[in-house]
């Protein structure tokens, strides 16, 4: 956890808590952010910085086989090819019957023209509701198709023609502006279940098991301008600079006003030490809902600070410095009349428990 304030452990100045104002967040405190997010690391700044902070990112590394990627391509192109074709066809039929009819609707004689006299009724209502028709079309065809093949060009074939296809690809997903333009970005992920919900949803193994293309719905948009980007940082290893592929695995991305952009590595959670760090970090919230509980919420955030604090001092968090981290602690904690002994014997005790950078 990287540290952003260094008051004294001793200074009963309350700390700030996350929903008290615009520049708190969810994940973050005003000692620095909360598992478990943490700040995005110097090497992906090139990587984050064109992002939108308004938006959520989830990131991760696609492994499914090239031919399926191939697969998943060509449907798609097949579908837009065919709609390019028929408005291509529709703009070159419409260049000579559009200024015909354009004509004749203000008395210019044309070959659009219709000589009123000579025929019935029926005749005339056949010829308004025929015409009538294709306007109606073609009308749609260029409100509702037209940005379908744009869209396509400038995104999925934008995106394979830079990066091509690739046994190992770095896929980035947007969050849906329906939805995600409506939350608190410095709230959210600790008031809003249904959108965290949403979102652990969609960084679950089984979810991104399925090729990149695959996981656009109306929730998550592919952004193939990140996905070139974060291809080309990767490619620039072969010279000796750039980003390593791993750094794209699995993980979700936030921007809050606290602490900027902060990364949860999703796919570290299964490895060994991310379930040591799980446990943990559930060890940690459990006990941020006790003191809440109790009316201690500040309590919390001090606590976190004071760890921090003698965490990241030179030389690391020694044996004397988590000796003399737990007696402060213990006299923070009787200052607000609780118990110190008794609450940690609620959680086991306080061996192994650390803060997670």
């Amino acid at each position: 956890m990287t540290k952003s304030s260094r008051r004294s452990p001793r200074d009963k100045t309350p700390a700030s808590t996350p929903g008290t104002s615009g520049t708190s967040s969810p994940s973050s405190s005003s000692s620095g952010p909360i598992p478990p997010f943490t700040k995005v690391p110097a090497i992906l700044k090139p990587f984050v910085e064109p992002l939108s902070p308004e938006e959520i990112y989830l990131v991760h590394i696609d492994t499914t086989a090239t031919d399926l990627k191939r697969q998943t391509f060509i449907v798609p192109w097949a579908v837009n090819t065919l709609i390019g074709a028929v408005i291509a066809y529709r703009v070159y039929v419409g260049i000579s019957v559009y200024p015909a009819l354009l004509a004749s609707l203000i008395g210019i004689q044309s070959s659009m023209s219709v000589d009123t006299a000579s025929i019935s009724w029926m005749q005339m209502a056949a010829i308004i509701l025929r015409r009538t028709g294709i306007v109606l079309i073609d009308y749609f065809l260029v409100t509702l198709f037209l940005a379908w093949p744009i869209t396509f060009v400038r995104g999925p074939v934008y995106w394979r023609s830079t990066v091509g296809f690739r046994d190992r690809e770095i896929i980035v997903r947007r969050s849906a502006r329906s939805w995600s333009q409506a939350l608190n970005r410095n709230t959210w992920m600790r008031d809003d279940e249904e959108n965290r919900d949403k979102i652990i949803a969609a960084v679950t193994p089984e979810r991104i098991s399925k090729t990149g293309y695959l996981l656009v719905d109306a929730d998550w948009n592919l952004d193939y301008r990140a996905m070139i980007r974060a291809h080309k940082l990767v490619d620039r290893t072969r010279r000796g600079e750039g980003v390593q592929l791993d750094e794209f695995r699995t993980a979700v991305l936030v921007h809050t006003d606290a602490d900027g952009w902060l990364i949860w590595r999703v796919g570290d959670e299964n490895a060994p030490t991310g379930l040591v760090r799980s446990a943990q970090r559930d060890q940690i919230l459990a006990f941020k809902d006790k003191l809440s509980a109790m009316g201690k919420e500040d309590l919390f955030f001090r606590w976190v600070e004071l760890i921090q604090w003698e965490s990241t001092r030179p030389g690391g968090f020694t044996p004397e410095r988590q000796r003399s981290a737990m007696l402060q602690a213990k006299q923070m904690f009787e200052e607000e009349d609780v118990d110190f002994s008794r609450f940690w014997d609620d959680f086991g005790g306080m061996e192994g428990m650390e803060l997670l950078d």
